[in-house]
C-alpha cells in the first residue's frame, strides 16, 4: 500500500557533471563525465531505499550529493518537501544534522589523530544543543554498545580497529544526532562477521 505521506527525502532530476578541461594556463572545458544524470527518487519516513548499480555508476556521487558534500550540475534534493539544493549557512547546519552519512571507505573517513570518543562524538560539538556536556561520554559509550564495540574503547585510535570495527566507529557517529536520514555508501563492505 501505498503512502500519502509527505516524503521526508527527494531527488528530482539530479545531475552532477565534472568538467574535462584541456590547458594549464587558459583551461577550456572539452567535455564533461557525467557521473550522475537525471536521478530521480521518494523516500518516505521508515522507508530503505537501495540504489543499485556496477562500480562506478554513479551510487557514491549521489550519496555526496544528498548530504551536500558535493552541489549537484542541475536538479534539486528536498528534504521535508524545502529544496535544499541551496542550502547554507545555518540551514544546511540543520540539514545536515537530520541527514549523516555513513562512508564507504572507514579508514579514509576517520581522523587518524583522535580518538574513537572523540571521533563519536564530535556531532556533539557542533551541534551542542543534540547533548549536554555531561551526558556526551555516556551517550557515546551507549552508541559504542549499539554498534556492538566494547563502550571502555573510547581513548583507541582507528589504526587499533579491524575495518569492520572502524565502519562500526563510522556507524556510530552517523546514529548519534538521530537523524531522519542515513545515507549508507556500502556501509557494510568492510564489515566482519565477529
Amino acid at each position: 500500500m501505498a503512502s500519502t505521506a509527505e516524503p521526508v527525502l527527494e531527488a528530482r532530476g539530479l545531475v552532477k557533471h565534472y568538467p574535462l578541461t584541456r590547458g594549464i594556463v587558459l583551461r577550456k572545458q572539452i567535455g564533461a563525465v557525467k557521473a550522475v544524470d537525471g536521478v530521480d527518487f521518494s523516500l518516505g519516513r521508515g522507508e530503505t531505499l537501495g540504489i543499485v548499480g556496477e562500480s562506478g555508476c554513479g551510487k557514491s556521487t549521489v550519496a555526496k550529493l544528498l548530504c551536500h558534500l558535493e552541489r549537484p550540475t542541475a536538479g534539486e534534493i528536498r528534504f521535508r518537501g524545502e529544496d535544499i539544493t541551496g542550502a547554507s549557512g545555518r540551514r544546511l547546519k540543520e540539514v545536515r544534522r537530520n541527514i549523516q552519512m555513513v562512508f564507504q571507505d572507514p579508514y579514509t573517513s576517520l581522523n587518524p589523530r583522535m580518538t574513537v570518543g572523540d571521533i563519536v562524538g564530535e556531532p556533539y560539538e557542533i551541534h551542542p544543543e543534540a547533548a549536554p556536556k555531561g551526558e556526551r561520554r555516556r551517550r557515546v559509550q551507549e552508541l559504542l554498545e549499539v554498534v556492538g564495540l566494547n563502550p571502555e574503547f573510547l581513548n583507541r585510535y582507528p589504526h587499533q580497529f579491524s575495518g569492520g570495527q572502524r565502519q562500526r566507529i563510522g556507524i556510530a557517529r552517523a546514529l548519534a544526532l538521530r537523524p531522519e536520514v542515513i545515507v549508507a555508501d556500502e556501509p557494510v563492505s568492510a564489515l566482519d562477521v565477529s
